[in-house]
C-alpha cells in the first residue's frame, strides 16, 4: 500500500534532518579545536585569510580549485612504482616537527602548506586537470620531506606577517573594488598637499653627471634634434582646478622650480599623483614633448627586485643594511637654461597671479621677459627650471646623478649591481641604486659607517636633499624596492604592507569575478614586481595578458576563467615570493641538450665551490658565455658573439647521468627546454641539493632566455617552464643558466645516445674482491679449500 503524503512528507524531512545532523556532527569539532586557539571575535588575520581563502577554492569552478578538491579528497595509496622524481608532492598529513608554527595555529598553517603544495603539483601539471595516477597520499621521500618543510616554513612567515601587520582583521570585503576606483580616476589637485622643497634646482648636474650624459643634456640638438614650436591645445581645467592650479604655480614660482616665458617650445599638462601618505606629487604630463624628442639611454645600473638575487651572503654570517633616500629628488636637479622653454606648462595670465597674491615686482622677478612687455592682460607660460617628472630623459639623468653621488662617496662602480653588468669578485660592500633611493650592504660594520659618511658629505656638497626621516643605518633589516630584507634570516620578501594589499584586492576579485582591464592590470603589475623576487611566477600568466589589453579599459567586465585561475594560482603560491639570499652554489656543474635524432642528455662535473660561484656570476650577463678545455677529439670551435669565459673542465670531466630517448617528436625549442626540465628534475631528487643555486650549461639561447625571464609566449615552452618552476619553488633552487655553444656542450653526445664515462681508478685488494660477482667469490673460496684440504 503506498505511503500517503502527509508520511512522505515526513520522511523527507526526516531525512533532511538526518543530514543536517551529520554534517554538524563532522563540522562541530573543527570548530570547537580553532575556537579554543582563538574566539571568535578575535580571530587572527591568518585565520581570517584561511576561511577566505577556503571559501573561494570551495566555490569556484576554476581548475586550481577543482585540482586542490581532487587531490585533498584522494585516499592514502603508495605509488605503482618508484617514485624518483620530486614533484608531484604528496598531502601533508601531520606537521613536519622542525618547523616552529610561533604564534599562528598549527591546524592553519597545515591547512595552508596543503593548498600551496597543491598549487606547486597544479602549475606542476601545466594548470590541467590532475592525473590520477599522483592522487593521494603516500610516504614522502626525503627529497619530498625536505620540500615539505621549506613550503611550511615560508607559510609560517607569510601567516605570521599577516597577523603582525593586521592583527585581528582581514579587509579584503571590497578592496579591489576600492583599489580600483583609486586606480580609474585621477584625483583632484590640491595646492597645499604638494610637496615642494625649500630651494628648487639645487643640484647643477651638468656639473655632477658624467662628461659623457653632460655633453648631451647641454645641447639642445641632440635632445631635440627635429625642433618645433608648440601647436598642442591648451590642456582645460575647470573653474575649482585652475584655481588651484594658479595656488600651486605661485608655490612653485617662489620655491624656483618654476621660471615664466611668453614664448615656448614644449606644453604639457598636469596631475596629480596620490602618495600613501594621503600628500600628493605634482606630475608634468610631458609625452607630447617625449615623443619630439631623440630616444634617452637606458638608465644605467637600475636596481630592481632580482638584483638582490646577485648578493653573495655566507649561511649564518651577519650582514648590515643602509639606505638614503633623496627628497623632491626631480624638484632638485636643475635643466639647462636652453631646455627650460620645452618644459612648458598651461599659461596663467598676470592678473590671475595678481588676484592669487603675487606681487608685480615679483612677476617680473620671476620672467625671463624684459619687463616692459609684461602687463596685467599678458598671458604667460610657467616653465620647469628642474628635469620634470614626466620627461622621458628625466628618469636616466636622476640615475646617472646618484650613481655620480656614490662616486664621490667612494663606491665602486663595479660594486653597484645590475642585471646589465658583470658582478664583482668581492661582496663585503654592495649598493643598489633605483632613481632617488640608494641601499647598501655590508659585511663589516666600520667600513660601512665610512662610506655612509662620505655618502651623506656628497648629498650635501651637490645640493641633493635627503629625507632623513627614511634614513636606515647599519640595521638588520631594511625595507627597499616594495620588499623587505632581513639578515637573520637572510631573505627578501615583498613588503607586507603592499603584499597584505594586494592578498585583499585578490581576495576581493576572486569572490566577485569582475573587473576593469585597467583595474586588473593595476593588481596584476603588484604581483609581477613581486615575481621579480621569484622569476617562475613569471611562468604563471599568460592569459592575463589579453585580457589587460581589451577595451574600453574602464569598463567592468566578467574576467575570463583561465586569467582567474592564473590570479588564484599566485595567490595560493604567496608565501612562496619569499627568497633567501645566502643559498651558495652546488659544487658541480650541470650541462643539458636535446636532439631530435635520438632524446635527451644531462652531464655532471664536480668543481670547487670558487668555481662553481664564479660560473653562476655569468648567468644572466649580457652576451657571456662558456667554453671548455678543447680535447683532442672535440669538434672545432666556431666564433660566437659575446664574450667568452674559458673553463679548465674537459668534455672527458663530464659523467652522463640522463641519456634518454625522445618518447615523441616535437620540436628542437621544445626538446631542450625538455632537457633543461630533466636537468632540474635530477638536481632536485636529492634533498641535499635543495636551497642552493645551481650552475646550468645550455645550448639553446631560446631556451636561455626565456628560463632566464621565467616566461614564454610559446605555448610548447610555456607548459615546460611552468613544471620547472614548481620544481625550483619546491627545492627551493636558484637556477643559474649560462649558454654554452653547442660544440663545446658534453651533453651533445648523450643527447645522441652516446654516454660518456669519467676513467675511474680500479680498487685494490679486498674492496675489488667484494665488488666481483657473489658467485665468482664463492667459486674461488672453493678453490682454495680444496688446495688446502689436498695440500
Amino acid at each position: 500500500m503506498p505511503s500517503s503524503p502527509a508520511r512522505l512528507f515526513r520522511n523527507v524531512w526526516r531525512s533532511a534532518k538526518h543530514k543536517l545532523v551529520r554534517r554538524l556532527a563532522t563540522l562541530l569539532p573543527q570548530v570547537r579545536s580553532t575556537e579554543s586557539v582563538f574566539p571568535r571575535t578575535s580571530w587572527p588575520a591568518s585565520a581570517r585569510f584561511r576561511d577566505a581563502l577556503a571559501t573561494v577554492l570551495q566555490t569556484c569552478e576554476l581548475r586550481v580549485g577543482r585540482y586542490y578538491h581532487k587531490w585533498s579528497a584522494a585516499a592514502h595509496q603508495q605509488p605503482s612504482r618508484r617514485h624518483r622524481d620530486l614533484l608531484p608532492l604528496p598531502k601533508l598529513v601531520d606537521w613536519p616537527v622542525q618547523v616552529d608554527t610561533r604564534q599562528v595555529s598549527e591546524t592553519i598553517c597545515l591547512e595552508i602548506s596543503n593548498i600551496c603544495i597543491s598549487g606547486l603539483n597544479c602549475l606542476y601539471s601545466g594548470l590541467k586537470e590532475p592525473d590520477p595516477s599522483v592522487l593521494g597520499t603516500w610516504t614522502p621521500t626525503k627529497a619530498q620531506a625536505s620540500a615539505h618543510r621549506h613550503v611550511c616554513s615560508r607559510v609560517v612567515s607569510f601567516l605570521g606577517d599577516l597577523d603582525s601587520h593586521f592583527g585581528n582583521s582581514l579587509p579584503w570585503r571590497n578592496a579591489f573594488q576600492c583599489s580600483e576606483a583609486a586606480t580609474a580616476v585621477s584625483q583632484e589637485l590640491r595646492s597645499e598637499a604638494v610637496d615642494l622643497p625649500d630651494v628648487a634646482g639645487t643640484c647643477r648636474t651638468s656639473a655632477v653627471v658624467p662628461e659623457e650624459m653632460q655633453a648631451v643634456i647641454s645641447d639642445v640638438k641632440r635632445i631635440f634634434p627635429a625642433g618645433f614650436q608648440v601647436n598642442e591645445p591648451e590642456p582645460h581645467l575647470s573653474p575649482e582646478q585652475r584655481q588651484q592650479y594658479i595656488l600651486l604655480t605661485i608655490r612653485e614660482l617662489k620655491c624656483g622650480k618654476l621660471r615664466l616665458r611668453t614664448a615656448v617650445q614644449g606644453l604639457g599638462g598636469v596631475f596629480a599623483v596620490g602618495k600613501t601618505s594621503g600628500r600628493q606629487r605634482k606630475v608634468w604630463d610631458g609625452s607630447s614633448v617625449s615623443c619630439r624628442a631623440s630616444r634617452p639611454p637606458k638608465p644605467c645600473r637600475l636596481a630592481n627586485p632580482a638584483s638582490f638575487l646577485d648578493l653573495e651572503i655566507e649561511p649564518g654570517s651577519e650582514v648590515f643594511f643602509s639606505k638614503r633616500d633623496a627628497s623632491t629628488f626631480f624638484d632638485a636637479l636643475q635643466a639647462p637654461a636652453e631646455l627650460q622653454g620645452w618644459f612648458a606648462q598651461p599659461p596663467v595670465y598676470v592678473h590671475e597671479l595678481l588676484a592669487a597674491g603675487l606681487s608685480m615686482e615679483d612677476v617680473l622677478k620671476c620672467c625671463d621677459d624684459p619687463a616692459q612687455t609684461v602687463t596685467g592682460s599678458t598671458k604667460i607660460f610657467p616653465v620647469h627650471t628642474v628635469w620634470p617628472m614626466g620627461f622621458s630623459w628625466s628618469s636616466a639623468v636622476a640615475q646617472e646623478t646618484t650613481l655620480a653621488l656614490c662616486r664621490r662617496a667612494g663606491i665602486e662602480e663595479c660594486n653597484v649591481l645590475s642585471l646589465d653588468h658583470d658582478l664583482p669578485a668581492c661582496f663585503d660592500e654592495a649598493c643598489f641604486v633605483a632613481t632617488d633611493d640608494t641601499v647598501l650592504v655590508h659585511k663589516r660594520k666600520d667600513k660601512g659607517a665610512s662610506t655612509l659618511r662620505r655618502l651623506d658629505q656628497a648629498f650635501e656638497e651637490c645640493g641633493v636633499p635627503r629625507n632623513r626621516k627614511k634614513d636606515v643605518t647599519l640595521e638588520s633589516q631594511v625595507t627597499a624596492l616594495g620588499c623587505d630584507l632581513t639578515s637573520h634570516p637572510a631573505v627578501a620578501r615583498p613588503n607586507i604592507a603592499k603584499l597584505g594589499q594586494a592578498v585583499c584586492s585578490t581576495l576581493d576579485l576572486l569572490a566577485t569575478g569582475t573587473a576593469s582591464p585597467e583595474g586588473f592590470h593595476s593588481l596584476l603589475g603588484v604581483w609581477e614586481w613581486f615575481s621579480l623576487l621569484q622569476r617562475p611566477f613569471f611562468s604563471i600568466y599568460d592569459a592575463v595578458f589579453g585580457f589587460v589589453r581589451r577595451e574600453p579599459t574602464r569598463q567592468k567586465q566578467v574576467v575570463p576563467s583561465n586569467a582567474m585561475d592564473e590570479i588564484l594560482l599566485t595567490l595560493v603560491l604567496a608565501p612562496l615570493f619569499c627568497t633567501s639570499l645566502d643559498r651558495v652554489p652546488l659544487q658541480f656543474l650541470t650541462a643539458a641538450d636535446a636532439a631530435p635524432q635520438y632524446g635527451f642528455g644531462v652531464s655532471v662535473c664536480s668543481c670547487s665551490a670558487t668555481e662553481a660561484g664564479e660560473v653562476c656570476r655569468l648567468a644572466e650577463r649580457r652576451g657571456d658565455y662558456v667554453r671548455l678545455t678543447p680535447g683532442l677529439e672535440d669538434p672545432p670551435e666556431v666564433c660566437r658573439l659575446g664574450q667568452p669565459h674559458r673553463l679548465r673542465f674537459r668534455q672527458e670531466d663530464f659523467a652522463t647521468v640522463m641519456s634518454y630517448k625522445a618518447k615523441w617528436q616535437a620540436h628542437s625549442g621544445a626538446l631542450e627546454a625538455h632537457a633543461y626540465l630533466l636537468s632540474l628534475k635530477w638536481i632536485a631528487r636529492k634533498a641535499a641539493n635543495h636551497h642552493h643555486k645551481a650552475a646550468l650549461l645550455l645550448d639553446a639561447k631560446v631556451v636561455v632566455g626565456a628560463a632566464s625571464k621565467g616566461r614564454s609566449s610559446a605555448r610548447a615552452l610555456r607548459t615546460v617552464l611552468r613544471a620547472a618552476a614548481a620544481t625550483t619553488l619546491a627545492a627551493d633552487l636558484l637556477p643559474r643558466i649560462i649558454y654554452i655553444p653547442s660544440e663545446s656542450n658534453p651533453a651533445d653526445g648523450p643527447s645522441r645516445g652516446k654516454r660518456l664515462f669519467r676513467a675511474r681508478s680500479l680498487r685494490k685488494g679486498f674492496g675489488k674482491r667484494r665488488s666481483r660477482n657473489p658467485l665468482e667469490v664463492r667459486v674461488g673460496s672453493l678453490v682454495d679449500a680444496y688446495g688446502a684440504v689436498k695440500a
